[in-house]
């Protein structure tokens, strides 16, 4: 296989080989292309429409190589192959997949193909029915629409739980195993439930990540499925629509000795019906019928495309402490007054974070949003509500509120200063706390959300910021239309992603010295709704990352006019020429 080839082919390639093993059979793993024949070695390539893809067409070696190759089709479902793929098929000793539906579909184009469907393994086992586990839901998976389209809609029961989303880009390593490397196994130890997602619209069931769940003692809930035997539908593990997934998953926690049970008998159930060795002892048999194919001598073993740069990009330059474009510190301005407090502000000495709200749109999307911050189960915080000239409505609605909640920390300041970054900069004047949460009116955070992000910062002092994945209202099929998705930030800090447009959105939790060290938040008009994508820059340029709390804790209104798609995928324009002047290393991306 390629070393650029997504993680779990090697995990199923290690798995193999343990396998292998126990049937007498040696095997090596090579990354960097066909070894050298020798009269008893056969080859397996795992995924090679993959492996050509990345590799490209030059790196298949001739014929008589192919004839001693057995090719591992891992993806499914196999239709309509191109020219190229089907004539390689056929030209193999032989070909195997993992799925019988992938099977019948290449019989149909003349493909002669044997199953190899993933089983238990003692080399996976790591079953403990007595582990302690405190993750409640999870869900691993590469990113698709329809699988973010559910969770979104979901977001709503999952919030209630401690959860872990992980959602990986689909294609080749960018250098690094991923959120689907050997790192799951811990994770899944510590799993209750594992929710499964079909990616796209093929109905059969993932049975290697249905295996791993079961292997490591979750209990998987799955979306209705072909091919689940041997495994029972409510004996070995649930299944429901996929709107209904979340609620099944949510009463299966809610009933201990049920989870207890399923987790049992399901372990039992592919340990005793689902060995590995059945399927595995096939695949010895092709060995053994390759091994006398002959091969010519001086047969090419082809050669795949250079190794490239691990990181693939320039990483931007690191400010110096003494860097000139740094800004003081921004503070009590002339042109900030304190228009209202309630009474517990001065009563609550020591917050632990400062939700920063700047004043725009209706009165009830402001009042929706203070509300769901009032509801937060963390109460050590302050709220700073900043009115840049919102209109006479909207700013009676915020005193009418902070008069019916005077036990919420709660100040409201007034500037004469004009756009989102002065305004939230007036905020961080008044901010007490070591920590500022940005939140941007109509957006809502659930219960956990303060709590969740103040506990991540806390316990990881390198990072500058912490941001929750995002549940999409409002209009998310026009917002995905207009090329949006159902969930935002939903991908880690990655620096390199930036070059190609903003991945990160409020509300964000900063360390409020962090923000006050970069000069707080961009005031250049050309910026106006970019003020956040211009801080993760100045933040990358200084070295400064974020972290991913991969849970849904928050809630925000789009719709296929939405401002926000203008930072994701960015034009060339104002905006991009302003970002480009203060973060140049953005040029080799998007805004070139």
């Amino acid at each position: 296989m390629s070393a650029r080839q997504p993680y779990p082919l090697r995990e199923l390639a290690a798995t193999l080989q343990y396998e292998l093993g126990l049937q007498a059979v040696a095997s090596t793993l090579h990354l960097g292309g066909f070894p050298e024949h020798r009269p008893d070695r056969v080859y397996v390539l795992l995924d090679p429409s993959g492996y050509t893809a990345i590799e490209g067409e030059q790196a298949l070696p001739d014929d008589d190589i192919l004839k001693r190759t057995i090719l591992l089709c891992a993806d499914h479902p196999f239709e309509d192959p191109g020219d190229a793929e089907l004539d390689l098929l056929l030209r193999a000793g032989a070909v195997f997949v993992l799925d019988a539906r992938a099977r019948l579909a290449m019989e149909r184009v003349g493909v002669s193909a044997r199953l190899l469907r993933p089983g238990y393994s003692k080399s996976l086992d790591r079953f403990d029915p007595d582990a302690t586990r405190p993750i409640d839901v999870m869900f691993l998976g590469s990113h698709s629409l329809r699988r973010t389209k559910y969770l979104s809609r979901a977001a709503r029961v999952l919030a209630r739980h401690n959860c872990l989303v992980q959602i990986s880009d689909p294609g080749p390593s960018r250098g690094g195993p991923g959120p689907l490397a050997e790192s799951r196994w811990p994770l899944l130890a510590q799993t209750k439930v594992v929710v499964n997602l079909h990616r796209g619209e093929d109905a059969s069931l993932d049975w290697r990540a249905t295996l791993d769940a079961i292997h490591a003692g979750a209990v998987v809930v799955t979306e209705h499925s072909s091919g689940i035997a041997p495994l029972v539908p409510g004996e070995h593990l649930m299944v429901a629509g996929p709107d209904s997934l979340p609620y099944v998953a949510e009463a299966v926690l809610r009933d201990a000795p049920r989870l207890a049970r399923l987790r049992s008998l399901a372990h039992e159930r592919i340990s005793a019906w689902v060995p590995y060795a059945l399927p595995v002892s096939i695949l010895r048999a092709a060995v053994v019928e390759l091994v006398g194919e002959p091969v010519s001598p001086g047969a090419s073993l082809g050669a795949g495309r250079p190794e490239p740069d691990a990181t693939d990009w320039t990483a931007p330059p690191v400010a110096a402490e003494s860097d000139p474009e740094i800004a003081p510190a921004p503070g009590k301005a002339a042109d900030v007054e304190v228009a209202l407090e309630s009474p517990a502000w001065e009563a609550l000495r020591e917050p632990r974070l400062t939700v920063i709200t700047a004043l725009a749109g209706h009165r009830t999307q402001v009042e929706l949003t203070l509300d769901s911050v009032a509801s937060s189960r963390l109460r050590e915080f302050e709220l700073v509500v900043v009115d840049g000239g919102s209109g006479e409505d909207t700013r009676a609605g915020v005193e009418g509120w902070m008069g019916n909640h005077p036990g919420v920390a709660a100040r409201l300041v007034v500037t004469s200063e004009r756009g989102v970054g002065a305004a939230r900069n007036a905020g961080l004047g008044s901010a007490r706390a070591p920590c500022c949460m940005i939140l941007d009116p109509g957006q809502e955070v659930y219960p956990r959300c303060l709590g969740a992000l103040a506990a991540t910062l806390a316990a990881m002092p390198e990072v500058a910021f912490a941001y929750p994945m995002q549940e999409v209202t409002g209009a998310p099929d026009a917002f995905v239309d207009a090329g949006g998705d159902y969930l935002m930030s939903f991908s880690g800090w990655d620096p390199a992603r930036l070059r190609l447009g903003n991945h990160i959105h409020a509300p964000v939790l900063i360390r409020s010295d962090s923000l006050r060290q970069v000069g707080g938040f961009a005031t250049d008009p050309r910026l106006a709704g970019f003020e956040d994508y211009d801080l993760w820059c100045r933040m990358a340029e200084r070295g400064w990352g974020g972290q991913l709390v991969a849970q849904e804790l928050a809630r925000r209104p789009e719709s296929g006019s939405s401002s926000a798609l203008a930072t994701i995928r960015p034009l060339p324009g104002p905006a991009a020429t302003a970002l480009a002047e203060r973060a140049p290393w953005l040029l080799s991306g998007a805004l070139r």
